[in-house]
């Protein structure tokens, strides 16, 4: 695949990435007016985060980066034994993930019979149990969106999470109360309706795999990789977890789970507009030359890493000086106050921080699995997670509290994508960094974040102004960044040639 094919798939991936994250902030906008602030919401949020773990982890990570490297290289040899082996993990998944569906539907229902639990973690089960089949729907939606990117179809697989959304914003006309607890059966019908979209398009791109249960060689590699990817490709949506958990476990007052999460939203925008688009496009690529060796393997990573570089720089720096005015102009609304935007703005300018290798990790980590190891990942996984765990329960306790957590995670991923490049180069890829590349990004990068907080701390929001105004004081400030940017790299950088 040339540069040019890369880029214009991985559009089209955006593309539906940034249908689906703009209809998210209108969902989050909506319930920050509504129940801003509120002890319900903070349950709900704790318990979405349970499908959004497992949207994300399987729906962006694991699950593809186990399936699609051998599904794609058996069916370059024999395409005929390529479709049987989609059916049969599609069987068996299915099967495995409907017993733990009910086991957790067991567990959420024994909490709520066990009248000595405490009120928080009752409320929290009574509102995850309606979307724990999310979890059955959501991996063969990803099994079959692998199949589809091997198929060179990508757009399906990128619409579904608009479904979502669409579903979730669809119960905001009920009363605050009422669409909170009404909430967790929208995700159920998503599922529902992303299942059947994938299985639709499926049929229009080459058939159904034939369903089987017989397991053979090729699905007990594909099992015993599995695993480790969990690990893996999930360790940012991990660590997001353990996040959000300690948060509602030990940090003080009402509303820490929400900034939180209100924070990290803003931070997906770019992460899953940019990051997951390049790295959705590349990985079957990567996977087809895993064959040629690691110096093939570095050739892509280069071109992906110079995409993701080139546009996640500015978008990271953006999310720092802008995060003030980004948090009114999508959250500041009804019980949404000043307190609130405060703290999820600090929350957002430290996860900004992650932004770029948190992103290059995620492909990085593609790499090697293309190359069927899963074993180097899954080490540097369990050591950035239990990092990331360690500095949780050490920031939370200090006057930062939530945005300790961002700071924790911050300085995990960092670690985690310099191992990567590291080990990388050892393998033989050759530096996946072209620095001297980057000196002129980074520099206009740069240039961008000191006129644009110039130009903020010049233009500061007025008092008893709400988002309307911050919106416009955002709209001037990306128009200004995002001009100084272009005006200083140019575009060159992204055709450069590989010396």
């Amino acid at each position: 695949m040339t540069p040019g094919q890369l880029a214009r798939k991985a559009l089209t991936v955006s593309g539906w990435t940034l249908a689906s994250r703009i209809l998210g902030l209108v969902r989050d906008r909506l319930w920050a007016g509504i129940a801003g602030g509120s002890p319900l919401l903070d349950a709900f949020l704790t318990a979405f985060q349970i499908p959004n773990l497992l949207r994300n982890l399987f729906g962006e990570g694991a699950l593809s980066t186990a399936f699609i490297p051998r599904y794609a290289q058996l069916k370059e040899k024999d395409p005929l034994a390529a479709e049987q082996f989609a059916g049969l993990v599609i069987g068996r998944l299915t099967l495995l993930l409907s017993l733990i569906a009910l086991a957790l539907l067991a567990g959420c229902s024994a909490i709520l019979a066990w009248g000595d639990l405490s009120a928080r973690i009752v409320l929290v089960a009574s509102l995850a149990a309606p979307m724990v089949p999310f979890l059955i729907f959501i991996c063969v939606t990803a099994l079959i969106g692998g199949m589809l990117n091997v198929r060179r179809h990508f757009w399906v697989a990128a619409a579904c999470p608009v479904l979502l959304n669409v579903c979730m914003i669809s119960t905001i006309w009920l009363s605050p109360d009422q669409e909170i607890r009404v909430a967790p059966y929208a995700v159920f019908a998503a599922g529902l309706l992303m299942t059947a979209l994938s299985f639709f398009a499926l049929v229009r791109t080459g058939g159904i795999p034939p369903l089987s249960l017989t397991p053979t060689d090729a699905y007990r590699n594909f099992r015993k990789a599995l695993g480790p990817s969990l690990l893996s490709s999930g360790v940012y949506q991990i660590n997001t977890l353990l996040d959000t958990l300690i948060a509602y476990l030990f940090a003080i007052g009402a509303g820490p789970v929400q900034f939180l999460y209100f924070g990290n939203r803003l931070l997906q925008f770019p992460l899953a507009l940019i990051g997951h688009g390049v790295t959705t496009v590349a990985f079957p690529e990567m996977a087809r030359r895993a064959s040629l060796g690691w110096g093939a393997t570095g050739e892509g990573l280069r071109m992906a890493v110079r995409l993701q570089a080139f546009w996640l720089l500015p978008a990271a720096v953006g999310l720092v000086v802008c995060a003030e005015p980004l948090v009114r102009a999508i959250y500041q609304t009804g019980g949404f106050g000043a307190e609130a935007v405060a703290r999820t703005t600090l929350v957002t300018r430290f996860l900004a921080l992650s932004l770029v290798p948190v992103s290059i990790a995620k492909l990085l980590v593609r790499a090697f699995h293309a190359h069927l190891d899963q074993r180097t990942p899954l080490l540097v996984s369990i050591g950035t997670i239990i990092l990331n765990l360690s500095l949780n329960l050490l920031l939370i306790r200090t006057p930062l509290q939530e945005a300790g957590l961002a700071m924790a995670s911050a300085i995990a991923a960092l670690v985690g994508c310099s191992v990567y490049i590291f080990l990388l180069h050892r393998r033989g890829t050759g530096g996946i960094i072209e620095w001297r590349g980057l000196l002129r990004p980074l520099l206009a990068a740069g240039v961008m974040g000191v006129a644009v907080e110039a130009f903020l701390y010049w233009w500061p929001q007025p008092e008893g102004r709400g988002s309307g105004i911050a919106l416009v004081r955002l709209a001037a400030a990306v128009a200004l960044g995002g001009g100084l940017y272009v005006a200083i790299t140019g575009t060159s950088f992204l055709r450069r040639k590989k010396t």
